[in-house]
């Protein structure tokens, strides 16, 4: 994600601004932005003129109206039902391709880093450039519930019309979206300091409407149909195996009709998912349930099917996962892996690691001891249960590649055999055996 990408989700909205989001109905988008840019606080009188964004094409920014969902106000519209709350959501046809910014909720941690994006009056003037602020930091809480932020170098006059602009970071891939911009804390003030809303301000318009609103989550929250063509991609093959990969890929929607979805099984475990220190925003990223979709399409292959919370429990605690979005080997966050939530897992128990990066070597078998790390690691520091004497010596370690280079890719010659001449069942047959094969040696 580079810094110019960020600019095809900031709106023009009347003489301010707004950020494009993908809510967890996929059939629209939401445009969230300050209530004053569309109604006049004292006389309530609405107007919407302009909505506007730029898409870049061939080197130049060309600019495009941005649809409203409907020509009805009240299909369209949705204000803070507080008058103290300065935030509106506008719903707009569904827009395509921007579907890489997550919510971020723990803005006490996440302080620095930020940029704040928009259209200003003093460039309105040109309406195809725009002004990003970057090096924002996050301050605390003031009256109704905004957040304070400081902007280096910035005037008054050159913020005006920013209102509605977003306060986000760039993460990797992924946009972190900390809250809408609402005003400067003075008119006076020439210290850059400005109040913002978070996303918790939007939930409570969604709460206020939840007929015609849906939740601020990706789409794939409510289904794993979502991710079916971002998983067992078989990257290296010299061999044909798309079938095999078309046969796993079609298990999705099966999978799809459990009623286990990921956002219930986010709920379930909360940061029991996550390896010890990686952010929560981590919760909202593709590659999160990508991983795992593909690790229920190996539990269901070697018949292991969870419909309910008490079958993921039983689960969860024989084949554990745990997710790091780190772009770095894995063998460089095993501290961090090691002091990870093993807790209830039980005896010759896998953990399993679903990790962005592929790794160089993607299983460590239960007794093996890294010294260097065996050291470097207090007991004090490992969440195990009583009578756990290492994860190492307990538990296999199996990076979520193993089930597509481990099992597939290295021995692709057997699977590029597969076409439809061959039942469903041999193809389950042979990948049942080969998922076995890892997860029990």
């Amino acid at each position: 994600m580079k810094i110019d990408n960020i600019r095809e989700y900031v709106v023009i909205v009347n003489n301010g601004s707004g950020c494009i989001v993908q809510p967890e109905d996929d059939a629209y988008s939401y445009v969230l932005t300050a209530k004053h840019n569309l109604e006049d606080s004292k006389t309530k009188v609405f107007a919407l003129d302009r909505l506007y964004r730029f898409v870049l094409e061939n080197g130049n920014w060309r600019k495009i109206a941005v649809e409203k969902f409907s020509n009805n106000k009240t299909t369209y519209y949705f204000p803070h039902p507080d008058e103290d709350k300065d935030t509106a959501i506008i719903k707009i046809k569904k827009v395509s391709g921007l579907d890489k910014i997550i919510r971020l909720d723990d803005l006490e941690e996440e302080r620095t880093g930020y940029s704040l994006c928009g259209y200003p009056d003093i460039r309105k003037t040109d309406s195809s450039t725009y002004r990003i602020d970057m090096n924002v930091t996050i301050f605390g809480t003031s009256e109704h519930e905004y957040r304070e932020g400081h902007i280096p170098n910035a005037l008054y006059k050159e913020l005006v019309g920013q209102s509605g602009g977003p306060i986000l970071k760039i993460k990797d891939n992924y946009l972190l979206l900390a809250g809408i911009q609402n005003k400067m804390i003075s008119e006076e003030e020439e210290m850059g300091r400005v109040a913002f809303s978070t996303l918790a301000s939007f939930d409570e318009i969604i709460a206020a409407y939840p007929k015609r609103l849906s939740a601020l989550h990706p789409p794939y929250y409510q289904s794993f149909t979502f991710l079916k063509e971002q998983i067992m991609e078989l990257d290296g093959s010299l061999d044909n195996i798309e079938y095999t990969q078309c046969f796993l890929r079609n298990i999705t929607n099966t999978i799809a009709e459990n009623p286990l979805t990921p956002k219930i099984i986010r709920n379930h475990f909360k940061e029991r998912l996550l390896v010890k220190g990686e952010d929560n925003s981590s919760f909202y990223q593709q590659g999160m349930w990508a991983a795992w979709l593909e690790f229920l399409i190996v539990m269901k292959i070697i018949g292991q099917d969870p419909k309910t919370e008490e079958d993921l429990d039983e689960l969860f605690n024989r084949y554990r996962v745990i997710y790091s979005s780190s772009k770095e080997d894995w063998s460089k966050i095993m501290m961090d892996i090691v002091c990870s939530d093993f807790v209830g897992l039980k005896e010759n128990a896998c953990l399993i690691v679903a990790h962005e990066k592929k790794p160089a070597k993607t299983i460590i078998k239960k007794g093996t001891i890294i010294p260097n790390l065996a050291r470097s690691v207090q007991r004090s520091q490992m969440n195990i249960d009583e009578g756990i004497s290492h994860p190492f010596k307990e538990f296999t370690f199996i990076h979520i590649h193993a089930f597509q280079r481990d099992c597939i890719l290295e021995n692709e010659e057997e699977y590029s055999q597969f076409d439809s001449t061959y039942k469903d069942s041999e193809i389950y047959e042979k990948l049942k055996h080969d998922y076995e094969n890892i997860l029990n040696n």
